[in-house]
C-alpha cells in the first residue's frame, strides 16, 4: 500500500519552516485525542456547495457575487476523497482530497473553488500558505483526473454578518428561528503545484522513513505544549507510584 497523504495535511508543510515532529505524531499516531471538528463547519459549508449549485442549475449561471471567478459553463460534482487522488511517481506517495467545487469555464480550461467559514484575514500567513498547498494539490490531482488544465484556483471566505447591527434587522428572525448571513471574500490563490508539490512530497517522504520523531521546531507551541503534558503526566504517575 502506499503511502496517502490528504492534500489538506499537504497544506501543514507549506510553511518554510514547518515543524516535522508535528508531522510526524500525525503520520504514526492516528486518532490523536481532542482534535474534534466542530460539526457545524461541516454543514455551513455543505449548505454553501449545495446553495451554489442549485442556484447554477436552476439560472443557468452563477450568483452574482461569484461571476468574478469566470465564465462557468459546467458545474461538476467534485469526485469523492476515495476517487480523487494521484501517486507520485518519484516518491510512490498517494494524495487525496476532495474540492468544495470544480467549474468548467467556456475556454475549456477548470477552476477549483474552497469554500472557508471564516472572515479573511492577511495577516494570517500560516494559514493562506496551507490553503495555497492543499488548492494547489487539488488542481495536481484534478489535472490527472481528466479536469485539465486548470487555470484558476480560489479562496471563498464565507463570512458571517454576526455584528449588532444585523442581528437587530427584522430579516434576523424568521418563523422556525433566526437566520445568520454570510458575506462572500474571493481571493485567487496562484497556481503553482509544480513548484509546491514536489518539496512537501519529498519531506512527507522522508518523515515516514523516520522510526522515531525528529527535533522539534524552534518554539513550536504544539510541542511545547506536548512536552509540558508529558512532564507533568510523567512526574504525576512517579509521585502516586511513591505514595
Amino acid at each position: 500500500m502506499p503511502i496517502t497523504v490528504s492534500a489538506t495535511e499537504l497544506g501543514t508543510y507549506a510553511t518554510r519552516y514547518p515543524c516535522l515532529r508535528c508531522a510526524w505524531v500525525r503520520m504514526h499516531v492516528k486518532d490523536l485525542p481532542y482534535q474534534t471538528f466542530p460539526s457545524i463547519f461541516s454543514s455551513i459549508d455543505s449548505f454553501s456547495k449545495n446553495a451554489i449549485s442549485s442556484y447554477f442549475a436552476n439560472s443557468l449561471e452563477m450568483p452574482v457575487w461569484l461571476q468574478e471567478i469566470g465564465n462557468i459553463s459546467e458545474n461538476i460534482k467534485p469526485p469523492s476523497w476515495r476517487k480523487f487522488y494521484r501517486d507520485d511517481k518519484t516518491t510512490g506517495i498517494r494524495v487525496r482530497g476532495e474540492a468544495d467545487a470544480i467549474f468548467r469555464l467556456t475556454d475549456g480550461s477548470y477552476v477549483i473553488v474552497d469554500y472557508k467559514t471564516s472572515r479573511y484575514n492577511p495577516d494570517r500567513k500560516t494559514s493562506l500558505l496551507s490553503y495555497q498547498m492543499q488548492l494547489n494539490a487539488y488542481a495536481w490531482i484534478a489535472e490527472s483526473y481528466g479536469c485539465s488544465p486548470v487555470s484558476h484556483l480560489y479562496l471563498i471566505f464565507m463570512e458571517p454578518e454576526s455584528q449588532k447591527e444585523f442581528a437587530s434587522l427584522d430579516s434576523a428572525i424568521s418563523d422556525i428561528g433566526m437566520v445568520l448571513g454570510f458575506k462572500s471574500n474571493i481571493i485567487e490563490v496562484e497556481r503553482k503545484p509544480e513548484k509546491l508539490i514536489p518539496p512537501a512530497l519529498d519531506l512527507v517522504h522522508s518523515i515516514s522513513e523516520m522510526q522515531i520523531p525528529p527535533v522539534a521546531r524552534s518554539r513550536c507551541r504544539d510541542c511545547l505544549k506536548l512536552d509540558k503534558m508529558i512532564i507533568q503526566m510523567t512526574y504525576g504517575a512517579t509521585e502516586h507510584v511513591g505514595q
